[in-house]
């Protein structure tokens, strides 16, 4: 069991083969979890408001999110950056 005072959590994606949990938070930051140790391994923040939706890609080490922004975002985690 973890966790954590945050904004509202909006979607979460548990990732196809790591330990990890992705949370999308109202207040536009995207946080990844190690569901196995209970901490937050990274960050990523570059919504402008609420994101509604997170998903990983089954092979490559990416992710997708959605927000209010009118946004959708793919974000590299190894990279740990946004790619577009």
């Amino acid at each position: 069991k973890f966790e954590s005072k945050s904004a509202r959590v909006k979607g979460l994606a548990f990732h196809p083969v790591r330990p990890w949990v992705c949370a999308s938070l109202h207040n536009g930051v995207i946080q990844l979890w190690d569901y196995r140790v209970g901490t937050v391994i990274d960050r990523f923040e570059e919504h402008d408001g609420p994101v509604r939706g997170v998903d990983f890609h089954l092979t490559q080490p990416l992710l997708v999110s959605g927000g209010d922004d009118y946004k959708i975002k793919v974000w590299d985690y190894k990279l740990r950056r946004c790619l577009f």
